[in-house]
């Protein structure tokens, strides 16, 4: 049975595909700012102590013990959020309802970690104060900074926390100094900006991967198109007379072998008459019915087509006795024959082969074989065409 087929057009193709998918790109860079928020798990961890040692030196430390565990609680919760994403975009499964649960998460934690801000009693430690407050801080920027490649939840992240510190100094005025909201804004604002710059470098990183992760599929794909084209006769998909040589080197087969060279009957006027567009249709059509036929050969003895040039086709059989080997030149003969009636818009255009059969002896170089071929070929046009003749 033979394997051979036209190469797929896609592959040579490849290199003009100038655009990179967004979607891509985008996945990308989610990922790697999901790899790098896995990796920040310690460095949010040794945040959750230091704030659980602030909040040990406040003197309200039960009322703080809750918000710290509602924050523990936002923190497992998120990492989970993310992490589903992160498996969503592997896949590349639709995301919209993981990057809403993203959201949700981004948004209690900055409910939270605002929270962790609640104004301490006036005899509380200046140093607990100060730890708890500056954790907050690092914490919010190391967040927003790992998630640049989500602006949405980031944004959403930082305006929750800004807005509950907000409502917490308007819920107490006489305990909080009007200023730290200004203060707090200028902080949010700075983390932003600064997250967003590398988000930006995130999103070109992610690009330059994507598009050289492409141009290496073009290029593997060029390069499998050009080996294509080395041993494949590009109009029909057969084997090429380079390969013809190369496969036929050594034959280490003692299975019997037959060689079957194969010519159009009158190709050159089927070409002058309904033009070289038909006379390429019928070598393909060729082609395909030489690889039918060859389907009904015993698929595991590993026939070979070729395309020699012009009209001219060579077929490789094995494991056939002289017998099985003339019965099937003959039903190749006959499909070729048939190969008109696919050419309705030329209903008078006639197709069929002249056939030269001959066995291939062990020991005996291919040449000689094809000479005897080409002769029973010859003979075969010289008696009528459309028929299939033996070499002695």
């Amino acid at each position: 049975m033979f394997t051979d087929s036209r190469f797929d057009d896609t592959a040579s193709q490849g290199l003009t595909r100038l655009a990179v998918d967004p979607f891509e790109i985008e996945r990308e860079a989610v990922i790697a700012m999901l790899e790098r928020e896995r990796r920040s798990v310690l460095a949010s961890m040794i945040g959750l102590a230091m704030l659980a040692a602030g909040v040990a030196m406040l003197p309200n430390a039960a009322a703080m013990t809750v918000l710290l565990l509602l924050r523990a609680a936002s923190f497992v919760y998120t990492h989970k959020a993310v992490g589903e994403l992160e498996r969503v975009m592997r896949a590349r499964k639709p995301a919209q309802s993981a990057r809403r649960v993203v959201l949700f998460a981004m948004c209690l934690t900055g409910i939270t970690l605002a929270l962790m801000l609640w104004p301490p009693p006036p005899d509380s430690s200046v140093v607990a104060v100060n730890l708890v407050r500056g954790v907050v801080v690092i914490v919010v920027t190391l967040i927003a900074v790992t998630l640049a490649a989500l602006p949405v939840a980031r944004d959403a992240m930082l305006a929750s926390f800004w807005l509950t510190v907000l409502g917490m100094i308007i819920l107490h005025p006489g305990v909080q100094h009007p200023a730290l909201v200004v203060m707090l804004a200028l902080i949010v604002i700075g983390i932003r900006i600064y997250s967003a710059s590398t988000g930006e470098h995130i999103q070109s990183a992610a690009k330059v991967l994507v598009e050289n992760r492409q141009l290496s599929e073009d290029l593997a794909d060029a390069l499998a198109h050009a080996e294509f084209l080395s041993w494949r006769d590009p109009l029909t998909g057969l084997f090429n007379r380079r390969k013809l040589f190369e496969e036929t080197r050594i034959e280490r087969s003692t299975q019997p072998r037959h060689l079957m060279t194969i010519d159009l009957d009158r190709f050159k006027a089927i070409n002058d008459t309904y033009g070289h567009g038909v006379g390429d249709h019928v070598l393909i059509a060729t082609a395909d019915a030489i690889r039918e036929w060859g389907g009904t050969l015993p698929a595991a003895a590993g026939h070979q087509a070729f395309r020699l040039g012009g009209e001219e086709f060579l077929v490789i059989t094995r494991g056939l006795d002289d017998g099985a080997a003339a019965d099937a030149a003959e039903r190749l003969r006959s499909a070729i024959a048939q190969i008109a009636r696919g050419f309705s818009e030329h209903p008078d255009i006639r197709i069929s082969a002249s056939i030269g059969l001959t066995g291939w002896r062990f020991g005996e170089g291919l040449d000689d074989a094809l000479l005897r071929a080409d002769a029973a070929c010859y003979e075969a046009k010289n008696t009528g065409r459309n028929r299939v003749r033996r070499a002695a």
